[in-house]
């Protein structure tokens, strides 16, 4: 370095490298290291026993069984509220959510038989258990368990959906008329997301 320049204002030194300041030696400066604390997920717990799973078609409601939809059609049309069933099980998001082996695959979809409650597999399931995050996107013509949409709503209003609108409405029928309804439904559902409105 000549007179005439300037030395540096900022000069770090690693443990490897020595600033030389006049002539005289500096001893290494320090590294900062930053520590990244993670917290480890737990595994995801089995929800069922294996040995209840059944792969069985519904009980006979009607009198001609419709593959495409999977349930039963004509006979007595009298209450369609008859042939309707509890749930086998109810997922409970504290408790259930976890890591399982789609973790390690970028894109995996999300466990349909762990938003159900009934997912038997646990850590070794194939599929996401877990609520999706705002990282998660995927094709607008796909659900996030890897269903397809299709451009029409189905004739009984079941199914997926339709890929032309988002639809983030549910109906929930079938239960008991309390003065308190509303806030009972919002404390249902608010473990799976915020409730806008409640009617």
């Amino acid at each position: 370095m000549s007179d005439n320049e300037t030395p540096p204002q900022n000069v770090e030194a690693t443990s490897t490298e020595v600033a030389l300041t006049g002539g005289e030696v500096a001893p290494p400066a320090e590294r900062k290291m930053k520590k990244i604390i993670r917290k480890k997920k737990r595994p995801a717990r089995p929800q069922i026993d294996p040995s209840m799973m059944k792969s069985e078609p519904p009980p006979q409601t009607g009198t001609i069984f419709n593959i495409w939809y999977n349930k039963w059609s004509g006979g007595d049309r009298e209450d369609k509220y008859l042939s309707k069933t509890a749930a086998a099980g109810r997922c409970n998001v504290a408790l259930d959510t976890g890591y399982t082996k789609a973790d390690k695959v970028p894109g995996s979809y999300f466990c349909l038989f762990f938003a159900r409650g009934i997912c038997p597999k646990g850590q070794e399931c194939e599929y996401l258990h877990r609520l999706p995050g705002i990282h998660d996107h995927f094709n607008p013509n796909i659900d996030v368990f890897g269903r397809d949409k299709h451009s029409d709503y189905r004739d009984d209003m079941g199914g997926v959906g339709s890929f032309m609108r988002q639809n983030r409405t549910i109906y929930v029928g079938r239960i008991h008329v309390t003065d308190d309804i509303e806030e009972v439904v919002a404390r249902h559902f608010a473990e799976w997301g915020q409730v806008e409105r409640s009617k």
